[in-house]
């Protein structure tokens, strides 16, 4: 068995990745690392398994300074980055247990105070605590999704409750009177400066940058991740009124990275990106859509649903990895 360090996701190739990940979420894809890579806004790290030369494992990471109840804490994340999903992939218990230690490590090289593993599904949360390893489990604020049984946009409406389907009818209805343009574009890069300047709205509404995407970053996307990925853009008239990328796969489709201009708010284009979401992903074909963390309320009486989410750390110092828990525990709490 072999583990190796790295700082780029070239050192394996795309095809043993894609096998080794097994799954179809583009926010684990080896064109997402890339993007990251290329983009130059995350030092990333990798710990790979290789065992017979077969790529066997894996777990991707970078270094974060995080907010716990006012104090600035440096630790080593590991997830996909600006993403909720995991970038731990073992599904042998050995393999697990060999890549804790290489994060471990890793910790302690780059001076964090401790580690933390997110995203994980409730299997892969279980499956970590066979590990011998001193480690602190948590919840996670849920992932949103809805799933799409129906034939149409109308379809979908007609399932909706009577107070959520006026809602909707009234939102789409006056986008229609005030002439509101839908756009998806695959030309992230000509918008990039304006996509950048409406996410900076939506992080400074709640006071968090960390998922603020840079101009470069719509550059990168634009030359790895080619037919997947795209941006939809709301005009009155001229006017741009709100952006969200949107990642795609046959079956899937991830709207993140929102962003709109709040001197516009009464034109609603919050709204509108969810049901025109919803309606371009059964224009192809595609059963689920993710729109991330937050807005539980408005997405659950539009049919949306809660993918449970949790952690593992391991700190330094105990106390700590209860401090986490607290702090994981409150923001649970928070719409």
């Amino acid at each position: 068995m072999d583990i190796i360090t790295s700082h780029t996701i070239q050192d394996v190739t795309k095809a043993e990745w894609t096998a080794m990940v097994r799954s179809d979420n583009i926010e684990q894809s080896y064109d997402w690392f890339r993007t990251v890579e290329h983009a130059r806004i995350q030092d990333m790290q990798y710990l790979f398994i290789r065992e017979g030369g077969l790529l066997k494992a894996a777990a991707c990471c970078f270094s974060m300074e995080e907010t716990f109840f006012s104090w600035k804490i440096p630790l080593l994340e590991i997830r996909s980055p600006f993403s909720p999903s995991p970038a731990f992939f073992s599904t042998d218990t050995t393999h697990t247990s060999f890549l804790l230690d290489g994060l471990d490590g890793l910790r302690q090289t780059s001076h964090a105070r401790g580690f933390i593993i997110m995203g994980l599904n409730r299997e892969q949360q279980t499956s970590m605590k066979s590990c011998p390893h001193r480690l602190s489990h948590f919840s996670m604020r849920e992932n949103t999704y809805i799933d799409l049984p129906f034939s149409n946009f109308d379809s979908y409406l007609a399932s909706l409750e009577n107070s959520a389907w006026r809602s909707a009818r009234m939102t789409l209805n006056r986008a229609r009177r005030w002439k509101i343009k839908t756009v998806f574009t695959t030309d992230l890069a000509q918008w990039a400066t304006e996509a950048n300047r409406l996410q900076q709205y939506t992080c400074e509404a709640h006071n968090d940058y960390q998922w603020l995407l840079p101009p470069e970053f719509y550059h990168s996307m634009e030359e790895h991740m080619k037919g997947t990925a795209e941006l939809l853009l709301f005009f009155k008239d001229e006017t741009l009124l709100a952006s969200a990328v949107v990642l795609n796969t046959p079956t899937t489709c991830y709207y993140r990275f929102p962003g709109i201009d709040p001197r516009y708010k009464k034109y609603q284009a919050y709204f509108l990106m969810y049901y025109e979401g919803i309606r371009r992903a059964l224009e192809r074909n595609q059963s689920r859509v993710y729109f991330g963390l937050s807005g539980y309320s408005f997405k659950e009486r539009i049919g949306c649903k809660k993918e449970e989410l949790f952690g593992v750390s391991r700190m330094k110092n105990p106390l700590l990895d209860l401090g986490l828990k607290a702090y994981m525990a409150m923001m649970q709490k928070r719409e």
